[in-house]
């Protein structure tokens, strides 16, 4: 062979090989067998994030690497900035980009959001969730970055983070609004109350938003209702002022009205407001066409008229509930608690027999599913789906074993995502488990779906179901999302 062939022929082979996420050394057998890929980092940047970006998350994740080894870097940015990782590998990547690059946390955290895409909003609000975790004078020492982002940024997940980062850093809300009233930022500054951490910070926004839910901008309106929400110590006077949007109000303005009470916790609900809210969405649905009432919107206030009744004495839930029921039909929303590895709903109950859909709504930073299963499967079906590897085809149902006593199941549904899942309740009455079967989920995600001969009667006079594992009668029928969870020492 002459040399110019040769040269052709090792150059195709160099371009082959340079855009395979997997390596060519005698370990690579061995490697792929245990699912544990290794990258080439010698290859330009271009190649090594391209090689990077094939991989899977968990390919990601186990992906060999060295905090002390400047090649690394790719990988560490790869896992601060992929959407699904779990926290505490985005930590693991901020302490090692802050060693490699002589930096501090928040510099990284801030790279590492003008490297997600503004579609991604689930993985901006962990690395934000990251930065506010920050002590609040680091916050103040980058006053100017992100007063320029909150100023000039185009994703709207950044600008709230920037917003939330200079309100936490002062402890005040006092200069980020003037910040925000003297740049077109209310919306995005309303919008940062979700990220801040620290109730007692949160509960200054009360005096400024509360105004802002009935004048000016409609934009600007609908942002503050959905930050009252969040807001704590008023809750009183938030329900009043909630309930008259929802009763009275109309569009998006309602539809925020409907998150913000479904949002607060119902221990903090005012006793004598709770009837006549849940009345006044019984008669919003009623006046509904019954085409448009299986829109999100409708479907929400179906689910808080739900969730009000529940507050109330079993002679007054009951008659709420089957207008409901009767109104609408039997959809059940069920929402993930965000860093807590949980539903919010502990139970639900449905009649045998009847068609019943579930919207899953996943606001966590990691992917969950819902798996429904026969009596008495939940540790069966948790421990087996856990063991099972990734499918190869994205058709199949990751973690779901094929088993009789998998009755139903979703597919994986990514941070920010939501599905729905649709069938009929088994004919028999009994408690059906349900589970995340990602692995290691199930012992905490988990609760009953309740089907009983008839649901007028089992509203007369409710009965909660045990515990699947602890085998104690459950106490209320949601999980709330802890407050603690938001507060970070320093």
């Amino acid at each position: 062979m002459n040399k110019k062939p040769r040269k052709l022929l090792l150059a195709a082979v160099t371009v082959v090989l340079a855009f395979s996420p997997w390596t060519t050394l005698p370990a690579r057998a061995a490697d792929e067998e245990a699912g544990t890929p290794r990258i080439m980092l010698d290859k330009s940047p271009a190649v090594v994030a391209y090689q990077l970006k094939r991989l899977t998350n968990p390919q990601l994740s186990a992906l060999d690497r060295k905090p002390n080894d400047p090649k690394y870097k790719p990988v560490y940015m790869a896992l601060l900035t992929r959407k699904g990782l779990e926290k505490k590998l985005r930590e693991e990547a901020v302490e090692a980009l802050v060693g490699l690059d002589k930096s501090d946390p928040i510099t990284v955290l801030l790279a590492g959001l003008g490297k997600v895409e503004a579609e991604d909003k689930s993985t901006n609000r962990d690395l934000a969730s990251l930065m506010l975790a920050q002590k609040p004078a680091t916050l103040t020492a980058k006053r100017e970055q992100l007063e320029t982002l909150a100023k000039e940024s185009e994703n709207d997940t950044v600008k709230q983070a920037a917003y939330a980062g200079l309100v936490v850093g002062d402890g005040s809300l006092d200069k980020a609004w003037e910040v925000a009233s003297a740049n077109d930022g209310l919306k995005s500054l309303l919008g940062s109350v979700a990220l801040i951490p620290t109730a007692a910070v949160r509960e200054k926004f009360y005096a400024k938003v509360s105004p802002l839910t009935a004048t000016g901008d409609e934009a600007v309106q609908v942002a503050a209702i959905d930050a009252l929400g969040y807001v704590p110590n008023h809750e009183a006077d938030t329900f009043k002022a909630l309930s008259a949007i929802v009763q009275t109000g109309t569009g998006d303005r309602r539809a925020a009205a409907v998150r913000a009470v479904g949002r607060m916790p119902a221990s903090k609900w005012p006793r004598d407001q709770v009837e006549p809210l849940a009345l006044g969405i019984v008669k919003l649905v009623e006046t509904t066409p019954a085409d448009q009432r299986t829109t999100p919107e409708i479907v929400q206030a179906v689910q808080l008229g739900n969730d009000l009744s529940g507050a109330l004495t079993p002679d007054k839930a009951a008659p709420i509930r089957k207008q409901l029921r009767a109104l609408a039909v039997r959809v059940v929303l069920m929402k993930t608690l965000n860093e807590q590895m949980m539903y919010d709903l502990r139970y639900f109950t449905v009649q045998a027999g009847k068609p019943v859909q579930i919207i899953l709504q996943n606001d966590d930073n990691m992917p969950h599913n819902l798996v429904i299963s026969a009596p008495g499967g939940l540790s069966e079906i948790g421990t087996l789906g856990g063991a099972m590897p990734v499918p190869e085809d994205p058709k199949e149902k990751p973690y779901v074993p094929n088993h009789p006593k998998v009755l139903e199941a979703t597919h994986l549904v990514g941070p920010g995502e939501s599905i729905t899942l649709a069938f009929t309740a088994p004919a028999k009455p009994g408690n059906y488990p349900y589970l995340c079967s990602y692995p290691a989920h199930w012992v905490k995600m988990y609760g009953i779906m309740q089907v009983v001969e008839d649901l007028d009667a089992y509203d007369a006079n409710p009965t909660p179901p045990k515990d699947p594992l602890t085998r104690k009668v459950y106490d209320g029928q949601k999980n709330e999302s802890m407050e603690g969870a938001h507060e970070h020492k320093h």
